[in-house]
């Protein structure tokens, strides 16, 4: 099965700004995402993950990357996370990918 790998960068124009992080025809069950606002271009401040609406935010520094996978290899889709940010003009960039052997 071949593998849909798509990669983009998510940055928020204000300061203290949500918005999607990707959108609903995106899918992964895999993702990576880099708290920077381009590439090579670091954050000023923290980003924050959140699931969309939600209330638990998990902190990303400048430059750190987390990883999540679909729990047993279930797929989302990008729509359902968000990216929260302190200073104007900061995001991530995410690399989503689609079925993944596991």
């Amino acid at each position: 099965m071949a593998l849909d790998i798509t990669d983009a960068y998510v940055t928020n124009a204000g300061a203290s700004g949500s918005s999607a992080l990707g959108a609903a025809t995106v899918k992964a069950d895999m993702l990576i995402i880099v708290a920077d606002k381009a590439a090579a271009t670091s954050n000023t401040n923290k980003v924050y993950i959140r699931k969309a609406g939600g209330t638990v935010k998990i902190p990303l520094n400048a430059g750190e990357v987390l990883s999540m996978g679909g729990v047993d290899g279930e797929e989302f889709t990008l729509d359902q996370w968000e990216i929260h940010n302190i200073a104007a003009g900061d995001g991530c960039g995410y690399v989503a990918i689609t079925h993944s052997p596991f």
